[in-house]
């Protein structure tokens, strides 16, 4: 009885360990087999692995993981040569940082650009040169224009046969037709009401500022010919700036309206606030940076317009991902890659996809599994042996870098 039950454990075990042991067989002797590689005792042929083991181990290599090497061996000592150091793979918020610099220009919702309403002769100019502050209502220029003369002397001589016009209604809409004329050629009612006093045409016409602020652009001289399609002048407002910043690529997709922004400058004493008002939607091709405007309500006789400033955006803290210092990614052409130690002297190459960069940490958003460790020193050595070994990732496998996610935390 007990002989019968020996025999049915034997055979029960006989797959497990035919399973687990290869089978040397020679290909003239089939009867001559053996568990480890040699020579047939008859002919003298190499034994060679058994056809149905072959191919059950050619299958496991093609289920092999196209993103990971096989196991590879560094002995301690080799790696006490190459310096060996690893680090665990966390779970972790990261709150990315961004400083960057901004050119500070006129805001242009602020200007107004001034045009002539008639071409003529400037014959006084009222403002001298270029950031001279003026009043709304301040004189900006003086000009004999041709057309505004006669249409002065049109509208007196409307004023005086308005008797024989007839009846009120119709001399009202006769001289609110000649009042429109004059105010689109660019006179003011007080000037419009001075002449209706006075009766007598002036041949030289003052033109006003429509706001206050500052001269930003000066185009013209006393002397010079102008005309209507001409910019004589842009008046910026007081205290309306806008600070445009570069922001990388790779930040594009954290940058948003409303977000706090520190300023300093490293030639004026201070410290100015204020908040992304607009993200521009273009990448600019030649810089891969997009542009984020900043209002500020500084006088442009602190900060000099034109002049750059530092700024620190706060962005939001991102969600809690696998991270990795940035120290022990393999950064190539097609993929990132890691070195993974399994064991005290096994080590395998993973393809990984990464995230945000912060300071010197960087997210991974696969590939890896939080407690795996990655090596942090000796990676590059490590790489270049399972390169040796034909043991990389496939590179048509692997995950490609993100171009918007790249890049340290400070630029």
């Amino acid at each position: 009885m007990n002989t019968r039950i020996l025999w049915i454990v034997l055979i029960l075990l006989t797959p497990f360990v035919s399973a687990q042991e290869p089978v040397y067989v020679c290909p003239m002797h089939s009867e001559v087999t053996q568990h480890e590689p040699g020579k047939c005792p008859i002919c003298g042929m190499d034994l060679v692995l058994k056809e149905s083991q072959s191919m059950d181990m050619n299958m496991n290599h093609a289920k092999q993981s196209p993103i990971t090497s096989p196991l590879f061996e560094i002995p301690a000592a080799q790696q006490q040569a190459i310096g060996v150091t690893t680090t665990s793979v966390t779970r972790k918020s990261l709150q990315p940082e961004l400083s960057v610099q901004g050119k500070l220009q006129w805001a242009e919702n602020e200007q107004i650009h001034i045009h002539p309403r008639a071409k003529g002769w400037v014959e006084k100019l009222y403002v001298d040169v270029e950031g001279e502050a003026v009043n709304k209502g301040d004189p900006l220029y003086q000009v004999y224009a041709p057309d505004l003369v006669v249409a002065q002397d049109d509208y007196l001589q409307l004023l005086d046969s308005l008797q024989q016009v007839g009846s009120a209604e119709k001399q009202t809409s006769f001289k609110n037709r000649g009042r429109k004329r004059l105010k689109l050629l660019g006179m003011t009612d007080e000037q419009i009401e001075r002449l209706e006093r006075t009766k007598e045409t002036r041949y030289t016409v003052d033109y006003f500022a429509p706001q206050s602020g500052f001269v930003s652009a000066l185009n013209i001289q006393e002397g010079m010919y102008i005309v209507p399609e001409q910019s004589v002048m842009t008046i910026s407002g007081e205290q309306s700036l806008w600070l445009m910043l570069d922001i990388p690529q790779r930040y594009s997709a954290l940058i948003k309206s409303g977000q706090m922004v520190h300023i300093a400058s490293n030639t004026v004493q201070g410290h100015w606030m204020g908040h992304v008002d607009y993200v521009y939607p273009e990448i600019d091709e030649a810089s891969q940076t997009l542009r984020a405007r900043v209002p500020l309500s500084v006088s442009s006789d602190t900060l000099a317009v034109g002049s750059w400033l530092n700024a620190h955006v706060e962005l939001p803290k991102l969600p809690a991902t696998l991270v990795v210092p940035v120290s022990s990614l393999i950064q190539v052409a097609k993929q990132n890659r890691v070195v993974v130690k399994s064991s005290d002297h096994e080590f395998t190459v993973r393809a990984v996809k990464v995230g945000q960069m912060v300071g010197d940490e960087v997210q991974i958003l696969s590939g890896l599994e939080a407690g795996e460790e990655v090596v942090t020193n000796g990676q590059f050595m490590l790489d270049s042996e399972a390169s040796l070994r034909g043991l990389l990732p496939e590179q048509s496998a692997v995950m490609p870098m993100n171009q918007h996610q790249h890049g340290g935390a400070h630029d």
